[in-house]
């Protein structure tokens, strides 16, 4: 097995159990069965199959199943949670996110899971034309923003943050001025936020983003923390111009500055797990400049500041 950038045990590749199988088929009528099921790349924190289910009276349902397996129950019950309450809160909206089919704390091998509908699309990471992709990115994001919803609070993604200048950096006074920053308040302001907005998590058709998944971190944060997380990501796989791009579009679309703050947070994110992680999530659909990965966030940084 493959050990993920947090140190637990990877079981992404497990197929789904009998038993799992049996619940997703249940929930979708009695007569139901799952037909046939394969496994979804790139993610690294919980098991995504897709799954298609037949039922004699409603027909052949394409359906996603989301399993979060492992050691840490406490941290995937509340991921599982977060998902749900927010994936039930989106069906009143026209944010196009799946739509809860069944979740059950228990129902993957004593394991939360949840089924859902399957959204059109797939993951584009290498799109023809980047100021369209990043201007729609912009635009859904700002959607997602403006949706009124009742949800708890969401805390960051990863709770811990750099402590210290990393050890590759060529430019320490960067990290220990936005270290500074960090050590006032944090701008206060909550909407409902996605809590993981990056390209991963985005799906794509012709040309045209279809549809926002993984939302186990959503819930109620500062607005800004989605557009710095998203930020860092583009940085990571692309370049801080690009990053810089997106910020631009967003704030075009949404009517709003950006606050810098959270920008910083988001960037102390960043860790040595990075290098490791982004080549499993990337799977083979676009370049992987690992090399260059430090010092396109320490640019990034750079910007931030400036």
């Amino acid at each position: 097995m493959i050990r993920d950038a947090w140190g637990v045990v990877d079981l992404l590749r497990r197929k789904p159990s009998a038993a799992t199988l049996a619940w997703a088929a249940r929930e979708v009528g009695p007569s139901a069965r799952v037909v046939t099921w394969r496994r979804l790349t790139g993610g690294i924190a919980s098991s995504v199959h897709q799954l298609c289910v037949v039922d004699a009276k409603s027909g052949t349902h394409r359906l996603v199943l989301k399993r979060w397996l492992g050691e840490d129950r406490a941290g995937a019950l509340a991921e599982f949670e977060r998902e749900t309450t927010a994936l039930v809160a989106l069906e009143r909206t026209d944010v196009p996110a799946p739509r809860v089919v069944a979740s059950s704390p228990e129902a993957a091998d004593s394991s939360p899971a949840v089924l859902m509908t399957r959204v059109r699309g797939h993951v584009d990471l290498v799109p023809r034309e980047p100021g369209r992709w990043l201007g729609q990115m912009a635009a859904t994001l700002a959607r997602i923003h403006a949706v009124q919803v009742e949800v708890p609070a969401t805390p960051p993604w990863r709770a811990e943050r750099q402590s210290a200048v990393p050890v590759w950096s060529t430019r320490p006074e960067l990290w220990e001025a936005a270290g500074r920053i960090l050590e006032g308040p944090a701008p206060s302001e909550l909407c409902f936020i996605h809590g993981d907005y990056q390209h991963f998590n985005l799906l794509w058709a012709r040309g045209r983003l279809t549809g926002v998944v993984d939302w186990a971190w959503a819930g109620l944060g500062h607005p800004a923390r989605d557009v710095g997380h998203c930020r860092l990501n583009l940085a990571v796989l692309y370049s801080a111009d690009l990053a810089h791009q997106f910020t631009s579009a967003y704030e075009a679309v949404a009517g709003r500055k950006v606050e810098p703050w959270w920008d910083l947070h988001e960037i102390f994110r960043y860790s040595d797990d990075w290098p490791r992680f982004i080549p499993i999530q990337v799977a083979h659909r676009a370049p992987v400049d690992i090399e260059g990965m430090n010092q396109r966030v320490e640019q990034l940084l750079a910007d931030s500041l400036a």
